[in-house]
């Protein structure tokens, strides 16, 4: 049996939804036969090392990961960079590990991740590596915050493409269709949810957020704004910056 490689790309580490979900998976790969993987944090420093060194020896790797701004986070694209001398190696000949990859975002469709999808699916070719698939999933928030009840049918999903990985050595496109849930909102339901949102009821969590994080008297901030950009003076609340460090 293949030994798997898991690698957690989240800055959030270990609390992060991609682990969550990453966790659900690696569950199916031992439910199809394969051997408990290891698991490195990009975000700690001996773990993106380690994660360095232990690409090359393992037979398949899955690298999970949330959508930051349409595309990966800083930690995923440095990581990547590390991985340079792979494609000569692979191009001398050399062997690199399958590569499976597992992208969650907040946003509810599945389309915002796909221009990333086919970048990793570039990246897979250039390393010369077998191409396992992406696993692509809006609305990764619910992860943490719905009770795990909720999610049975999602995690017993990333469990079924963990075990066909082990089996197959690749996930099929049925079972990621069906993991990635809402392609598109339609028309008439993007409407709707455009007035929906601006309900109270509908703020509620982000306005939670906001008191929690101390900023809810500055949620009307605008210290990079039009006014500030004109050359009126430092527009910018104090503390602001540190509040949104302290959100991240």
């Amino acid at each position: 049996m293949n030994s798997l490689l898991l690698l957690n790309g989240s800055p959030r580490g270990e609390r992060s939804n991609s682990m969550k979900m990453l966790t659900r998976v690696a569950e199916g790969w031992q439910r199809g036969g394969g051997q408990a993987p290891p698991v490195l944090h990009l975000a700690q420093a001996a773990g993106f090392n380690r994660a360095v060194k232990a690409f090359p020896e393992a037979d398949v790797v899955l690298l999970g990961m949330p959508l930051y701004t349409d595309a990966m986070p800083g930690i995923v694209k440095s990581y990547i960079e590390t991985l340079a001398p792979r494609v000569q190696a692979a191009a001398a000949g050399g062997v690199n590990p399958a590569l499976g990859f597992l992208v969650q975002s907040g946003f509810p469709e599945a389309l915002h991740s796909r221009p990333l999808q086919r970048y990793l699916e570039k990246l897979a070719r250039r390393l010369g590596s077998p191409y396992a698939g992406v696993i692509v999933r809006g609305a990764g928030w619910t992860m943490e915050a719905m009770p795990e009840q909720a999610n049975r049918k999602l995690s017993e999903r990333l469990r079924a493409l963990g075990e066909q990985l082990a089996r197959d050595g690749r996930f099929g496109e049925a079972e990621l269709k069906a993991v990635a849930g809402v392609e598109r909102f339609s028309a008439l339901t993007a409407a709707l949810l455009s007035v929906a949102l601006r309900l109270p009821v509908m703020q509620f969590a982000w306005n939670g957020q906001l008191r929690k994080n101390g900023v809810w008297e500055r949620r009307f901030a605008a210290p990079y704004g039009p006014a500030a950009r004109r050359g009126n003076g430092d527009r910018r609340t104090p503390g602001f910056e540190a509040d949104l460090n302290r959100g991240c």
